[in-house]
């Protein structure tokens, strides 16, 4: 189990094409970019009442 989370975590933080390990930087900002596109999904769903 361990090893298939090394290798998933591994392939995430890869360059499908180069097989390079990406920037550090670029790896944070989709992080923060997808926290944040969650985030706000949520708050709409339960501001338009989906948790009545």
């Amino acid at each position: 189990m361990i090893r298939l989370l090394a290798k998933a975590r591994q392939a995430l933080l890869t360059d499908p094409v180069t097989g390079e390990p990406l920037n550090p930087a670029i790896v944070a900002a989709w992080t923060f970019t997808a926290f944040f596109i969650v985030m706000t999904m949520l708050m709409l769903s339960l501001g338009l009442g989906a948790g009545q």
